[in-house]
C-alpha cells in the first residue's frame, strides 16, 4: 500500500513541507526521539492509519534531538507530541500515547471529514445486482467507483466475483496481477482468489447429467464424486455441492473433508453455507 505520505523530516524546509503543504492537505507532525518508549508505541499506530489513508493526510515525523529549534518554536515539553496543521496553522494537538480509534477521531476532527465513507449501501447494491445475475451492470458501477476510489478490498472482491461469474479468466488474471501483495492477502480478496482456483481447477468437460450417471454406476469413485461437487460449487449451487459431499463422506473421509474445507475457505466464515455445513461436518467427525 502507498506510504509516500509518511515523511521522515531530517534537515529540510519546515515551511514548505509542513506549513505551506497544509494549505492543500492535512499535515500531521509527530515529534519523537529514539530513546522515547511511548513514541515507539504510538508511531506504528499512526503509520498504519497513514498507509491506509494516503490521500487524506501526510504524516511528518520529526526527531526532536535533530530539530531542537523547531521543537522549541512549538514549545514542546514532552513527547510524543503530535500537531495537526491545516490552512497553514495548527488546528489540533495531543501529547502521549492514544489508541488507533482515538487517533482516527483526531484526524477526522482536524480535517473536518470522515476518513472512510460508509459504503454499506453501495455494497448492498452491487451484491443485489450479482444475485440477480446483472453482472455487466454491476461491473460498470464498480468501474465508475474505481475512478474515484482506490484500495477498497470489498469492492475489489465484488469485481472479481463478477468476472468469475462470467468466467472471464483472462481479465481475472490481469486484474489480480495488478494488485499489490497487501491487497492480494486481504481476507476478502483471498477468499475470492481461492474460489477462482477451485472454479479454474474444475477440469471435467462432462455435463452434470453425465457425471451423475457415472456416479450412479460407480458410487465409490472419489474422482467422479469430487468432480460433481466442484461442478456444483463452480456453478454457485452450494445447496447441492455441500450435501452431496456430506452424503458421500464415508467414501473417502480425508479427501471429502479436504474438499469441504477448501469450499469453506473460498466462501469465508460469514457465508450462510459455511455456517450451515461446517456444523454438519463437525457432527460427522465424531461418528
Amino acid at each position: 500500500m502507498d506510504s509516500s505520505n509518511i515523511i521522515d523530516f531530517n534537515e529540510g524546509d519546515f515551511e514548505n513541507i509542513v506549513t505551506n503543504a497544509s494549505e492543500n492537505k492535512l499535515v500531521i507532525v509527530d515529534f519523537w526521539a529514539p530513546w522515547c518508549g511511548p513514541c515507539k508505541q504510538l508511531t506504528p499506530i499512526m503509520e498504519k492509519v497513514a498507509k491506509e489513508n494516503p490521500d487524506n493526510f501526510d504524516l511528518v515525523k520529526i526527531n526532536i534531538d535533530d530539530n531542537q529549534q523547531i521543537a522549541a518554536q512549538l514549545r514542546i515539553q514532552s513527547i510524543p507530541a503530535v500537531f495537526a496543521f491545516k490552512g497553514k496553522k495548527v488546528v489540533n494537538a495531543f501529547q502521549g500515547v492514544i489508541s488507533e480509534k482515538d487517533f482516527i477521531d483526531f484526524i477526522e476532527k482536524s480535517g473536518g471529514k470522515k476518513l472512510k465513507e460508509d459504503l454499506s449501501n453501495f455494497y448492498k447494491e452491487i451484491n443485489d445486482l450479482i444475485d440477480n445475475k446483472k453482472f455487466n451492470e454491476a461491473k460498470d458501477k464498480i468501474l465508475v467507483f474505481f475512478t474515484e476510489n482506490t484500495g477498497d478490498a470489498i469492492v475489489v472482491s465484488l469485481y472479481l466475483e463478477c468476472l468469475l461469474a462470467q468466467k472471464e479468466f483472462k481479465e481475472i488474471d490481469e486484474f489480480i496481477s495488478s494488485l499489490d501483495e497487501e491487497m492480494k492477502n486481504n481476507q476478502e480478496i483471498d477468499k475470492v482468489i481461492k474460489k477462482i482456483k477451485i472454479v479454474k481447477g474444475s477440469k471435467s468437460s462432462d455435463s452434470i447429467e453425465i457425471l451423475l450417471e457415472k456416479h450412479s454406476h460407480d458410487p465409490k469413485n472419489i474422482k467422479i464424486l469430487l468432480e460433481i461437487a466442484e461442478y456444483y460449487f463452480s456453478s454457485g449451487e452450494y445447496e447441492n455441492a455441500f450435501p452431496f459431499l456430506l452424503n458421500n463422506y464415508s467414501v473417502d473421509k480425508e479427501k471429502v473433508k479436504k474438499k469441504l474445507v477448501d469450499f469453506f475457505e473460498a466462501l469465508g466464515n460469514d457465508h450462510d453455507a459455511t455456517k450451515t455445513y461446517r456444523k454438519q461436518l463437525s457432527s460427522l467427525l465424531f461418528i
